[in-house]
């Protein structure tokens, strides 16, 4: 029976019918047996209509029978138990089950494996979120993820969006949708599932909100971004607690033969490299696939505003070659003034060649060093560059790094070295003609 002060038992948090002035007890309790029963229909709706009126508007009246069924269907489901979470099966059958099924294939070839579960893990300010949202626009419309990697089983995506405003998830994906050929109208009509909400991992009542979605638009993708506000309770330095929390998610999705990537970030303390940035425990180890993107260099232009990235992306996986790719990224507002202007997106792949022909690739801390350089006058000193670095990214650089890393780029002809005037002075570097050339 209803509670119509409140809640049904613990399977709705909130009241499914706050009390009316002058309710016809009689006829709200019958309403209530009828949904409990399942012998709730167009008839029945019309009869408790007509006796009950208690509400002046038929549209609210449908909407509390619908939260009434779904809170009946959660309490049904929580009375009948469980599914098994332990199946057993003789190897025979699985190999059966898995010849009959179609070839597998990629989400984004070569770097996602379809149905997958992953972290894109990214230094701050990466744009973590510009490159999800490419990946929920790429994979709804078929095409390249970041022109780079293409899209082998378009679909719906699920978008989980926990940093920011639906109207600023719009104006990104709008320019995104723009980048990739695609008008707004274009864009907007894309099978796209919002949810500006980061889910809660360890709570029952979302990941059974969760399953419904998944199993109402059965998408090929579901991102979530970011983890840190889905992982409210449990501790970053707890690798079971962890894994128990992404495990929870992670057969929701799966069970619908869905992919699974989840935003992260990497640690403050500038420990590890790569894919062993992520911050915590636990992301790391039970992803499928790991993409880690660490930002190379960055620069805005005085005039138009507009920001560039140079982003070094690394995919790793149980299935996949190791795999890295140099990303630009633009982004400027047609007005930086008005947060209604047009946004502008685009995404290009680095592939500035050496003399040789052949791709150079900079480390992190080389391509700061670069854009240091770049931005100097002339000849500098390791400690004048660390400035340059530690204004421009908000952090230094060590000075063994510093000193590896200017060798480096003596070496490959993109900063001449001169030692200082006497002995006991500090030597210092100036930008070469070539590595004034290098796009940063």
């Amino acid at each position: 029976m209803y509670d119509f002060n409140g809640a049904q038992g613990s399977a709705q948090e909130e009241p499914i019918f706050a009390r009316p002035e002058n309710p016809n007890d009689a006829t709200l309790r019958a309403l209530a047996d009828a949904i409990t029963n399942g012998e709730l229909n167009d008839a029945t709706r019309t009869d408790l209509w007509t006796a009950a009126g208690f509400i002046t508007d038929p549209s609210t009246f449908h909407t509390y029978i619908k939260k009434a069924e779904e809170a009946r269907d959660a309490a049904k489901s929580t009375e009948e138990g469980p599914t098994p979470d332990l199946v057993f099966r003789t190897l025979a059958d699985i190999a059966r089950d898995v010849d009959t099924r179609p070839p597998r294939e990629f989400l984004f070839e070569p770097v996602i494996v379809a149905g997958d579960y992953g972290i894109m893990a990214a230094e701050k300010k990466a744009g973590k979120s510009w490159g999800v949202g490419d990946a929920a626009v790429s994979c709804a419309a078929g095409m390249p993820w970041m022109g780079a990697f293409p899209c082998r089983t378009p679909g719906c995506v699920l978008v989980f969006y926990g940093e920011g405003s639906d109207a600023k998830l719009t104006r990104r994906l709008r320019a995104i949708g723009a980048a990739k050929g695609l008008s707004y109208e274009q864009t907007d009509a894309l099978d796209i599932v919002v949810c500006c909400r980061a889910p809660q991992l360890n709570d029952e009542q979302h990941l059974h909100l969760m399953r419904k979605a998944v199993e109402q638009y059965r998408p090929k993708l579901v991102i979530i971004d970011p983890l840190y506000l889905s992982a409210g309770g449990a501790k970053g330095s707890d690798l079971y607690s962890m894994g128990a929390l992404l495990g929870n998610v992670q057969r929701v999705v799966q069970d619908a033969g869905a992919s699974l990537m989840i935003s992260h970030h990497w640690n403050k303390g500038g420990q590890g490299n790569g894919h062993d940035r992520s911050s915590g425990v636990g992301p790391a180890e039970w992803g499928r696939f790991l993409i880690s993107v660490a930002v190379k260099s960055k620069s805005t232009n005085p005039v138009t505003l507009e920001s560039t990235v140079v982003l070094d992306w690394q995919f790793a996986g149980d299935e996949i070659a190791d795999t890295g790719v140099n990303l630009i990224r633009r982004v400027r507002a047609e007005d930086p003034t008005d947060l209604n202007s047009p946004m502008h997106y685009s995404v290009t792949i680095d592939t500035m060649p050496d003399q040789g022909g052949q791709e150079v690739k900079l480390k992190p801390a080389e391509w700061k060093l670069l854009q240091a350089l770049q931005q100097a006058k002339g000849y500098e000193t390791i400690e004048r560059l660390v400035d340059r670095v530690k204004k421009e990214h908000g952090h230094g650089l060590v000075r063994e790094t510093c000193a590896r890393g200017l060798k480096t780029l003596t070496e490959l002809g993109y900063a001449a070295h001169q030692e200082g005037l006497r002995t006991g002075f500090p030597g210092s570097w100036v930008v070469t003609e070539k590595g004034a050339a290098r796009p940063v």
